[in-house]
């Protein structure tokens, strides 16, 4: 098993850097994750949060506006990306773009989404709250695709930290945020096998299923702050409790976990549902992976396929 510390022979592993210490060779089941970013508030996560939101704010803005050439070339630049080597990479078709149905299914759940049209939903690192079909793997890829430009910057910093060497190579759909627009560059990059490879900072990444595991946590809190207390809500709901009390099961049976539901709701009660759930409930819970958790990912063959 080959990682970046054993092939560029750093002598040192993952407790010492600060990227993640990727197998060259196969899957790493970490995913990048854009509510750490926002939240962290560090010199690099505040740049790739710059990014993040112009490009979200522009995507938002143009399908308001019908604009089908501009959503269109923008969510284009929506490659899969290898570099990383996160997620499912090695299992595609190197550079594969997103698909024109993919583009057209965002399209249309951006213009149709209750929570974009009203502006609860203005933050990129909440879609995956809202929109069906929006797991870790696809938040991941496309939030690496938007701060590209840092990566490489980042990239270039610690091989010159460690002295890794790089080579000039071509890098396609970089986002360029301050003229909105993908663009092509010759850079300087470590390559593997004829592949450039991009370091992610480990600060930022999280396991598989997280995504789902951010729904399910939005939904418990809605119900038992919100839902629970609506007493419009709770008109229809059937109570198991004793002498008619109305228990949470009862709500969540008359309310199952659904996207289309978090949305609602979040309008009905004028965002604040989702502003408290961010401030009351995740402050404090968000925290970045730790090396041993990293660890078991990117040293145990186990936790990958072979590319």
């Amino acid at each position: 098993m080959t990682n970046i510390s054993s092939f560029y022979r750093l002598g040192i592993q993952q407790p010492e850097l600060q990227f993640v210490d990727i197998k060259l060779d196969q899957d790493n089941l970490l995913f990048f994750d854009p509510r750490l970013i926002e939240y962290l508030q560090t010199p690099l996560t505040k740049k790739m949060q710059k990014h993040l939101e112009v490009f979200w704010g522009e995507v938002i803005k143009s399908v308001k506006l019908k604009s089908y050439e501009k959503s269109n070339y923008l969510l284009s630049g929506l490659g899969e990306p290898n570099e990383t080597r996160l997620g499912y990479s090695l299992d595609r078709p190197y550079g594969n773009s997103v698909g024109n149905k993919l583009i057209k299914k965002i399209f249309d759940t951006i213009y149709n989404n209750l929570a974009v049209r009203t502006g609860v939903l203005s933050h990129f690192a909440d879609i995956e709250l809202f929109f069906e079909d929006i797991s870790s793997d696809r938040i991941s890829d496309m939030t690496t695709k938007i701060v590209k430009s840092v990566l490489i910057d980042y990239t270039q910093e610690q091989c010159r930290l460690h002295n890794i060497p790089m080579e000039k190579c071509i890098q396609k759909d970089i986002f360029d945020y301050e003229n909105v627009k993908w663009i092509t560059k010759k850079v300087e990059l470590p390559i593997y096998n004829g592949k450039p490879i991009l370091f992610t900072p480990k600060a930022i990444v999280r396991l598989e299923g997280a995504a789902g595991k951010n729904v399910s946590c939005f939904y418990r809190f809605a119900i038992r702050q919100f839902v629970s207390h609506d007493r419009n809500m709770l008109k229809d709901v059937s109570s198991t409790g004793k002498d008619g009390k109305i228990l949470i099961r009862d709500v969540q049976a008359k309310y199952p976990v659904s996207k289309e539901s978090l949305a609602n709701w979040s309008v009905h009660h004028y965002g604040k549902l989702l502003v408290d759930y961010k401030t009351d409930h995740l402050q404090g819970r968000l925290r970045p992976l730790s090396d041993m958790e990293i660890m078991e990912i990117v040293y145990d063959s186990n936790h990958s396929q072979t590319g």
